[in-house]
């Protein structure tokens, strides 16, 4: 081995005469069978002599700790001439590989934190768990690793997250506690991502998944051991009078969660618009806020409604800043926006036919499709918002009564339903099959992956996406919201009233529920074969 690797007789005798000779060669004999390059062979046999001569290893036959590894490498580091690598990467180049060999060896420790942890539970392999026991950060790392333990995380799961601590550790340099930033975090992800080695690339030369799992695991270790530094958040101008009129429309209008969101999203953009022009709030004036309205026209090609949406907002914050006296008087009524027509398009909605098409493809014994088959039916037969199904607690079920309770989610009024046996039967397989039902959470429908959350609307959007846009229609959008006018329109087309379609839609004014009639195609219809002569 040494003289392929070496052409001085005088090299190759050094390596041949020191202690643990057969050891070294087949270590280095496996290497080249994995395809490793005759220079980094050559690095590794050099590195070797140095384990051997700093762990005085060819005068102690005892297993060695993990504590004594450490220590060589500090003692290795102070004969070391400086290279292009710091002190930290020489260090942790040693010591990893020294840990790799005493391992295949056999002549390492068990640290005794190790014993009995969590990595015994996840790793049969006695070399793959004295790996992860012997590394750097062992109680930190189990600490995450527990965490997700504790929340369900099955064995693969749990392996494939050790897996990336390690290479978080190794790709950031992070041997030792200490603050990281995301750009840290993201240019070591993007070094991973570009050296694993896969067929499945994307065209910017990146493995597809590589720097994504890399990126979110680094930074949920990170967050929970502290060692995250927060990025600096730019303060928001003028915050104390959004803050004021949150708190106004939370209080004193009643207004719903989703609606305040709303609007404090584009009061926030507004007032860091307004912040290039003035210093202070009350030199507001119309012609400043035609300037916003214009540059989102022109610039950022909003669309009619979006921009008569984001105006109504401003509005209703200047007409409260005028009661504050933050602003001048009647600023509120300078604001010229686009007319919005309520009746100008039809709803976009999926034909009754085409639903039942969903619902036949969610009859499975798939975990999912069985969690997935109840939140489609509660959208499709009871119209029900996505926020809505997401937020339906166990409680809300009276089962006695075959009954459920909501909240509405704009409104916030409260509305009973009767639980039809289809839907009853849908929600209750997955309460008993699937469910986590040892989850202290108390919403219905929960994350399939630990740890377990109730289902957030944005995930209930996307499958419910997914399930739409396999049967190629031409609608506008795909979401769920397109299952409540599926369901709005099935109801008009059979003969049901505007008013009972507004109850049950949970809409407070029978205008709202208006727009349906256009979709009505029975009464349309009859208008249309209605004889006008009659009338003359």
């Amino acid at each position: 081995m040494f003289t392929f690797l070496f052409e001085r007789e005088s090299t190759i005798n050094r390596h041949i005469s020191a202690p643990l000779l057969a050891e070294r060669q087949k270590y280095l004999e496996l290497l080249k069978e994995r395809g490793v390059s005759r220079d980094t062979l050559r690095k590794i046999s050099a590195c070797l002599l140095r384990i051997v001569e700093f762990l005085n290893m060819d005068s102690n036959h005892n297993k060695l700790s993990v504590q004594c590894v450490r220590d060589a490498a500090e003692r290795w580091l102070c004969f070391q001439h400086k290279n292009k690598f710091t002190k930290e990467k020489r260090k942790s180049i040693f010591f990893q590989l020294a840990i790799r060999w005493l391992t295949t060896l056999d002549r390492l420790k068990q640290p005794r934190e190790a014993k009995n942890s969590l990595f015994c539970k996840i790793y049969k392999n006695p070399i793959a768990l004295k790996r992860h026991c012997s590394n750097y950060l062992l109680s930190e790392r189990i600490k995450y690793l527990k965490y997700w333990y504790d929340n369900g995380a099955i064995k693969t799961t749990l392996q494939f997250k050790a897996q990336y601590l390690l290479i978080t550790m190794k790709y950031l340099n992070f041997y030792q506690p200490r603050m990281v930033t995301l750009t840290e975090v993201e240019n070591a992800a993007n070094h991973w991502a570009r050296e694993k080695k896969s067929k499945y690339y994307m065209k910017n030369g990146f493995l597809k998944s590589a720097k994504r799992n890399f990126i979110q695991e680094a930074v949920s270790w990170l967050k929970m051991i502290n060692c995250l530094k927060k990025p600096t958040i730019k303060s928001l101008p003028f915050e104390k009078y959004l803050n004021f009129y949150i708190e106004y429309i939370r209080q004193e209008k009643g207004l719903s969660e989703n609606t305040i969101k709303l609007f404090s999203l584009h009061i926030r953009q507004f007032l860091i618009d307004i912040s290039n022009d003035i210093a202070l709030f009350k030199n507001i004036n119309p012609l400043i806020i035609d300037k916003v309205l214009e540059k989102k026209s022109n610039l950022y090609n909003w669309k009619r409604n979006t921009i008569q949406s984001y105006g109504s907002s401003i509005r209703s914050f200047l007409k409260f800043a005028e009661t504050q006296r933050w602003c001048r008087k009647n600023l509120a009524d300078s604001i010229k926006i686009p007319r919005a027509y309520k009746y100008e398009s039809l709803p976009y909605f999926v034909g009754w036919d085409d639903v039942k098409k969903i619902l036949a493809d969610t009859k499975s014994n798939n975990p999912s499709e069985i969690r997935n088959r109840a939140i489609l039916m509660l959208l499709s037969i009871y119209g029900m918002r996505c926020s809505e199904v997401a937020k339906l607690k166990l409680s809300d079920i009276d089962w006695k009564n075959e009954c459920f309770y909501l909240i509405r989610a704009k409104s916030s009024s409260p509305q009973v339903f009767p639980l039809i046996r289809s839907v009853g039967d849908a929600i209750l397989r997955y309460i008993k099959d699937v469910r986590q039902n040892d989850s202290s959470l108390r919403e219905v429908f929960l994350t399939r992956r630990a740890p377990h959350r109730c289902l957030s609307h944005c995930a209930i959007y996307e499958f419910v996406s997914k399930k739409i846009k396999k049967l190629n229609l031409n609608i506008k959008h795909y979401g769920s919201h397109a299952l409540r006018h599926a369901c709005a329109t099935h109801l008009i087309n059979e003969g049901i009233s505007l008013k009972e379609i507004s109850d049950l839609l949970g809409h407070k004014n029978l205008d709202t529920t208006r727009i349906y009639a256009k979709v009505d195609l029975i009464n349309l219809r009859k208008i249309a074969e209605f004889d006008m002569r009659k009338l003359f």
